[in-house]
């Protein structure tokens, strides 16, 4: 175990890069009002134990406020590789990160979102990976979540390997891992022959990346946490109404383009809305537990799982609260740093 700024975890393992190697990798962070963490999240890039391997560091700003663009100012001096794109606001995140991606030349690409940390040795451990095999265009790693000034609280999360698969399209599809951009690095060529993120995808984006991306090339995927995800309380407890419109639509404009998708966009769904009903009960959110499940049962009414979620929304306020407090309340410690 290591302990530090990360505090304490397992210490990755991994085959060690060549010493002698020009750079390659850039870093892409975006940013918008978040001058108390992008610091830190930059630091965590310069620290990585390869950090001769980082052509540019690329900061798309989407308008922030004035303390926030001081610090950006700051981090310019930093490192001469540090280049910070000022937007006018109101580009939206894809369009950010499609904006760093032009502006580098770098073959492969490390995403970081504003307020994220890398592992020092994030680099040295994914790159030998996907440069090693041409058919893996993306790589991905384990991570952990916290809650924001709360490092002590992190708890890795639960990221399925499909490294292996034999139809990736349609196992990310139902399994839907969670891959978060922090954690990724993606070879130049396979982004750019799906022309990035899509500018026009207004929620669950990130999804709709990995499930094009999974058409053009195999997935890597590393075991150990190497990046530490930071979660906002009120991300969690506030939601949104319309989240399974937004499932559906990236769903069906998937199925669009990949018509066997479209017998399966019922099952997706349902998972989708039975873990909201489930997380919802967890929080305490009694009606739209009841929304969500009843949406679940609709899409696939004899899977146990949309069953028993049914059954937990309508449970009496006591029942429910006695669950809440005896047998759930690890998950539900767990939900608030973003594991539901």
């Amino acid at each position: 175990m290591r302990s530090g700024a990360f505090g304490s975890f397992k210490q990755p393992s991994g085959e060690a890069l060549p010493e002698e190697q020009s750079p390659k990798v850039a870093a892409i962070l975006t940013c918008y009002n978040e001058g108390p963490y992008i610091g830190a999240a930059v630091d965590s890039i310069l620290a990585q134990t390869r950090a001769d391997l980082i052509q540019d560091i690329v900061i798309a700003d989407d308008g922030s406020k004035e303390d926030t663009l001081a610090v950006l100012r700051e981090l310019e001096t930093k490192d001469s590789r540090i280049k910070v794109i000022y937007g006018p606001g109101g580009n939206g995140i894809s369009r950010q990160r499609n904006i760093a991606v032009s502006s580098t030349s770098a073959p492969y690409l490390a995403f970081l979102d504003g307020d994220d940390l890398w592992h020092e040795k994030r680099l040295e451990i994914q790159l030998p990976i996907i440069e090693s095999d041409d058919t893996i265009g993306l790589i991905y790693s384990a991570f952990h979540t916290f809650s924001d000034g709360d490092l002590a609280s992190a708890r890795i999360a639960n990221v399925i390997d499909l490294s292996g698969s034999q139809n990736l399209t349609i196992d990310y599809f139902l399994n839907d891992p969670p891959i978060i951009p922090s954690a990724m690095i993606v070879r130049r060529s396979n982004f750019e022959a799906i022309e990035g993120f899509d500018e026009t995808v207004a929620v669950f984006e990130d999804t709709d990346f990995f499930i094009r991306m999974s058409r053009v090339c195999r997935f890597g995927f590393v075991s150990d946490s190497l990046v530490f995800k930071r979660v906002w309380s009120d991300s969690i407890t506030s939601g949104r109404t319309d989240l399974m419109a937004h499932h559906a639509l990236v769903a069906l404009k998937a199925a669009s383009v990949q018509p066997e998708l479209y017998g399966l966009v019922s099952k997706r769904l349902s998972e989708r809305a039975r873990k909201l009903a489930n997380m919802r009960f967890l929080l305490g959110d009694r009606e739209f537990a009841q929304i969500f499940s009843s949406l679940a049962l609709g899409f696939q009414p004899f899977s146990i799982g949309n069953v028993t979620a049914w059954a937990l929304a309508r449970l009496p306020d006591a029942a429910g609260e006695f669950l809440r407090q005896k047998v759930f309340h690890k998950k539900i410690a767990a939900v608030k740093i973003g594991q539901g």
